[in-house]
């Protein structure tokens, strides 16, 4: 038996298993069918013989009898034949559909290619067909395409993990962490956008798991079904598509791919190309979308860069904005708690007193949404911005650039509110030209821009052009609208897959003027230069605790680059950290690609402040350095900045397992505390001598390091020396 053939057998044995052990597949289903063709049969008959008003005795035919017979012989042969046809060409059309799908990596094709495929069928249940692809990259993959025979029923399907099947990884950014995913309690839910804390989900999701034997499970954009992840500690990952008819399907379906390599590096290289190739199926650019006004078309504005893929943009730049980005922290203003808005003066203030904290560090001041006087109406507020030209110059002049944090909220009090809804530039209410219109940060009744409207994009980016034009600011922070937030009932102007397919259009409407620095939201990766900033329902010691698996989560799903947020947790106004949990929170900040700093260290006193100066040095002279040799090798094959010990050591099953350690190059090993009250741990080590660099002494690997002592003021790192266990 081939391989191929065992995994379609394995597949058809578990779903016969499981709707068998339901008492619909088997013995009582055939004797329905049955009894159900034998009284169609008796029917048939005595209507004959009602109709003709004779009794059925084979020795009283007539030649009227005969030709009756022929004539209904006639009629069976045609019936027969009718539903031959039409079985036929049903079965056809299901061919035509299944080829359209969506591949993974969310491509469609006309004609999916395939070397072989297998079809089974459970009459009236259900039928699946398996199709093995062309190889691509050394990875081999199978597509998997069910679909039920009637309304009312549930598909559902199981993938074992961790145990014998190994360690697993993927989805996204989960509440609970989830790495591997045998960590994760994710209930039977919609695999959408959310917020961490509130939702099973948040906001950086790619719908795809791998495992440490090079196995791979996709699901394409469309997927509208639910997923589990080792909900209740079930050791699955969990697919249903329930009875929801639309006009593609009226029946339940369930699509996803299988696909093996021969190592983990040809998984992730290969998510790379995908996300690279479906890049290419992105809309056009913004600037050849005919409007209905002269004024609205699009200017004429050079700009150094105006796309995010790495292969659109000039690879020198791409390497210079990710270098600045990891080099320098992103500074977000704080407020007091007697002066929670924003304001001109605060903010130079704030940037002065970052200045004298004679740290070094430059980069961006990022304001937050509430610099406009509305939600989304993309302007200043005069009031507390008198004079935003001088203020974006004296920035500049201390060595910062200023960037703006942009939504997709308007607001219906904002001036653009209006005339957006006349043009059609907001999500619409289903069957309807009026605007859906939602809550912004619980209190703005806003609409939402529909980004998949080429109108509402580049409406949205002449706005941005105009900032550029009247402020010098090209550099923007990404926060949309994960799907709760959207409107309850609501429609787009394009049909989209889903509500997060919306992302790419928003970062496609904004990339038209200058590629994001970094983005809230994502389902697959944006691209150089822009970072992904991972959510934080608050500044919390639950945060600190996901931070780590979040991040790991991230890396083994081609998510290069990555900003953890700010230290400390969530930027509010008036919100100031626990000091411990600053100072951990700082300590791993510094090991891990970029970060963003509210709260000045200054704030908890001149202790705090000669830390925060020890670690920017040891970022400096550590960490710096091994990141920016990664940074080429990331933009041409996606590979992380960071790199989990699932992929340092691939063939170490322990190693496949450790959640809150991560290696920094090619030879450094980093083990935080992100714990209330910890002041020790277990570290693993891999196979090889390790000098541990907090005491100098080395250690030899491949085992655990019970009880390590870590002070609060320190953070444990290790160099890898050789591959030689001599050391004790």
């Amino acid at each position: 038996m081939s391989w191929d053939d065992t995994i379609c057998s394995n597949r058809s044995a578990y779903f016969k298993m499981y709707y068998t052990q339901r008492g619909v597949i088997g013995a009582q289903a055939d004797n329905k069918s049955k009894a159900s063709r034998a009284s169609s049969q008796n029917s048939l008959s005595s209507l004959i013989r009602e109709r003709m008003g004779k009794p059925d005795n084979p020795k009283s035919k007539t030649r009227a009898d005969l030709g009756l017979m022929v004539l209904v012989a006639f009629l069976f042969i045609v019936i027969v034949a009718g539903i031959s046809l039409t079985t036929y060409f049903y079965n056809l059309h299901l061919l035509e559909k299944h080829n359209k799908s969506v591949t993974p990596g969310g491509l469609v094709q006309e004609e999916e290619e395939y070397d072989d495929m297998v079809c089974l069928d459970w009459t009236a249940l259900a039928r699946v067909q398996l199709r093995k692809l062309p190889s691509v990259d050394d990875v081999q993959c199978y597509s998997v395409w069910w679909e039920a025979a009637k309304e009312d029923f549930t598909l559902k399907d199981c993938l074992k993990v961790g145990g014998d099947q190994g360690a697993w990884w993927g989805g996204g950014e989960m509440s609970d962490g989830g790495y591997p995913v045998t960590n994760a309690n994710v209930p039977p839910t919609q695999m959408v956008t959310g917020k961490l804390g509130r939702d099973s989900w948040g906001q950086l999701l790619r719908r795809t798991w791998l495992s440490e034997f090079s196995s791979l499970l996709s699901l394409p954009d469309s997927f509208k079904g639910h997923v589990s992840v080792n909900y209740e500690n079930d050791g699955q990952i969990c697919l249903e598509s329930r009875p929801q008819p639309s006009l593609s399907y009226k029946f339940p379906v369930l699509k996803y791919w299988l696909c093996t390599a021969q190592n983990l590096s040809a998984l992730t290289y290969h998510l790379h190309t995908e996300a690279l190739a479906q890049k290419k199926t992105d809309v056009q650019p913004v600037k050849n979308v005919a409007v209905r006004k002269p004024e609205v078309k699009a200017e004429n504005v050079t700009v150094s860069v105006n796309v995010s893929s790495p292969k659109d943009l000039q690879m020198e730049e791409a390497k210079a904005r990710v270098k600045a980005r990891i080099d320098h922290p992103v500074w977000i203003p704080w407020m007091s708690p007697d002066q929670p808005l924003l304001t001109q003066d605060a903010i130079l203030q704030y940037v002065d007193k970052v200045v004298n904290l004679t740290y070094g560090y430059k980069g961006y001041v990022l304001l937050p949404p509430s610099w406009q006087s509305q939600p989304g109406d993309l302007v200043f507020d005069p009031k507390r911005f008198p004079d935003p030209v001088a203020m974006a110059r004296k920035i500049e002049e201390k060595g910062f650039k200023m960037a703006l944090t942009i939504h997709p909220f308007v607001s219906v009090d904002a001036p653009t509110f209006n005339k957006g809804t006349q043009e059609g530039l907001w999500i619409r209410q289903r069957k309807s030209d009026l605007p859906a219109l939602t809550n912004y940060e619980d209190t703005y009744p806003s609409a939402v821009t529909d980004f998949s409207n080429p109108r509402a994009k580049h409406w949205f980016s002449v706005q941005l052009k105009k900032l550029k034009r009247m402020y010098n600011i090209d550099r923007f922070h990404l926060k949309p609208a994960d799907s709760h937030d959207l409107p309850a009932y609501h429609e787009y102007h394009m049909p989209i897959p889903g509500p997060d397919a919306i992302l790419s259009h928003f970062l496609d409407s904004v990339s038209a003027v200058s590629p994001p620095i970094s983005t809230e939201g994502a389902v697959m990766p944006p691209g150089a230069p822009t970072f992904l900033t991972l959510g934080n329902s608050d500044g919390s010691w639950e945060g600190l605790e996901t931070l780590v698996p979040r991040v790991l989560t991230l890396a083994m799903l081609g998510f290069p680059f990555v900003d953890v947020g700010a230290v400390g947790g969530i930027a509010r106004a008036g919100h100031i950290p626990n000091r411990e949990l600053y100072i951990r929170w700082m300590e791993v900040a510094t090991f891990l690609p970029a970060m963003q700093i509210c709260v000045l260290p200054d704030k908890y006193g001149t202790e705090m402040a000669a830390l925060a100066e020890k670690y920017t040095k040891l970022r400096k002279t550590v960490v710096l350095p091994r990141l920016r040799k990664k940074i080429p090798e990331a933009l041409e094959k996606g590979t992380p900045l960071i790199t989990p010990l699932a992929l340092f050591s691939p063939n170490d099953p322990v190693a496949a397992q450790v959640s809150d350690e991560w290696i920094l190059g090619t030879d450094l090993l980093v083990a935080p505390i992100t714990n209330r009250g910890q002041r020790s741990r277990n570290i693993y080590l891999p196979a090889g001598i390790w000098k541990d660099e907090i005491d100098g002494h080395l250690l030899r690997g491949g085992r655990w390091i019970k009880d390590y002592k870590i002070p609060l003021t320190k953070i444990a790192y290790f160099t890898f020396k050789s591959l030689h266990n001599d050391p004790a």
